[in-house]
């Protein structure tokens, strides 16, 4: 009776032990959920370095930095090809032809500057809602707010600003549209999300290396990872 005891308990163990795994693998913001690994295409080096996130124009990189200054880089070299004073900022997006700065320290504006020459030509109040990253996707800005970890959908020519979800519990390191869906990176754990837009999490990837802040995509879908040493990954999904 002993071994048989012993047995039923041993058995139960290992359903319990695989019942705990398979609720882990599930969870979408577990950091060891189903994670997929990035494919790196090449590897480039930068005089950058520390956190803000990054946008493309179609041609070339913007950095945004949470110690001052906007700087424009080279997608294909790293090089620097110009650089703007600016205060600290955490969020920038290419947006209308122009540059919208968040600086994501509970202030509820976006900076709109000139990428030619650095000025500031408008100051956009956001209402309720205080940016931390932004994201283009058409007509509208997608925000991350500091305050409610919420992601909305903003409209700067109405103030409209629907919820559309949030994402708590998440170090947020950058922000960027993909195919239609949105991709934030956790600073806490090196970790890139794809999101749908109404919040569905759609897959889990690794970052390539460890100390990664913003993302940005480019025209044919390549990802790019901005790490906190100044190198900048070029990666695409699997």
């Amino acid at each position: 009776m002993r071994s048989i005891s012993v047995f039923t308990i041993v058995f139960s163990l290992f359903i319990l032990l695989g019942s705990c795994k398979d609720i882990a693998f599930n969870n979408p913001l577990d950091p060891d959920a189903s994670k997929e690994v990035l494919q790196i295409i090449r590897v480039m080096e930068t005089s950058l370095s520390g956190q803000g996130d990054l946008a493309f124009d179609g041609e070339k990189f913007w950095k945004i930095s949470i110690y001052g200054g906007l700087t424009a880089i080279d997608r294909e070299s790293g090089t620097v090809i110009r650089s703007f004073s600016t205060e600290p900022g955490t969020g920038v997006a290419f947006f209308r032809n122009e540059l919208y700065v968040c600086r994501g320290e509970g202030e509820n504006i976006l900076h709109v500057i000139d990428p030619l020459s650095g000025d500031i030509l408008d100051r956009v109040s956001t209402s309720g809602i205080y940016p931390g990253f932004l994201a283009v996707s058409g007509d509208r800005l997608i925000i991350y707010d500091v305050r409610s970890s919420g992601i909305f959908e903003y409209d700067p020519g109405t103030g409209n600003a629907p919820r559309l979800f949030e994402i708590p519990g998440m170090n947020v390191g950058g922000m960027e549209i993909y195919k239609g869906g949105l991709l934030i990176s956790d600073m806490n754990t090196d970790t890139i999300y794809r999101f749908s837009l109404s919040g569905a999490v759609q897959d889990v990837f690794s970052a390539p290396a460890a100390g990664m802040g913003g993302l940005t995509v480019d025209n044919n879908d390549y990802i790019y990872l901005f790490m906190l040493d100044g190198k900048i990954y070029k990666v695409s999904l699997p």
